[in-house]
């Protein structure tokens, strides 16, 4: 189906992003160059230098890293020592008794005891202050500027929180920039 927005036409062919009866205003806005492929329906806010990234809701709430200590897939997690990092639980288990040495490439994996970290993203986007949600897919290795529905209305079966069901604040940070998950 196509949907019009005020940048010209968008069509979305494998998931509705866009509600027909109220089409989104689509702004092009550029993107924080970490080499991370974001998909379509990906929340996404401004970082502290002003440029758009993945939306980590979670992240004001993860601790850093602790030594033999039990973690469950999809956890956050912070090095000891600063990198500008964070990492999200990829297999769930036990810590080791000194920490990995972190990645910071992106998605790249790192094994810590029994548990799998995998490299989730710079730190420093909790907020949807300047925020959205991806029109379209964006590869942040070669793309500069990506389409983010500004405004209007999204699926909130499409909305992409890095595999989390989306969370009711998700939605309540959402409205608050003008974005209505139906």
């Amino acid at each position: 189906m196509t949907y019009n927005g005020v940048l010209g036409t968008q069509q979305f062919l494998d998931k509705q992003i866009v509600d027909r009866t109220h089409p989104a205003i689509i702004k092009g806005m550029a993107f924080r160059q970490d080499g991370r492929s974001l998909p379509r329906g990906r929340i996404v806010a401004k970082d502290k230098n002003g440029a758009m990234a993945a939306y980590e809701p979670a992240l004001a709430s993860a601790g850093t890293w602790a030594a033999t200590t039990a973690v469950v897939l999809g956890a956050l997690k912070l090095p000891t020592v600063g990198n500008d990092h964070y990492y999200r639980c990829k297999t769930g288990g036990t810590t080791g008794s000194t920490q990995p040495t972190w990645p910071t490439t992106a998605a790249a994996t790192v094994t810590d005891g029994t548990v799998v970290w995998e490299e989730a993203g710079i730190i420093g986007v909790n907020d949807l202050t300047g925020g959205g949600v991806l029109a379209d897919a964006i590869d942040t290795l070669v793309e500069s500027v990506g389409p983010v529905i500004r405004h209007g209305t999204v699926v909130r079966e499409n909305l992409d929180t890095a595999g989390a069901s989306s969370a009711v604040a998700d939605i309540e940070n959402l409205e608050a920039v003008g974005v209505f998950a139906i």
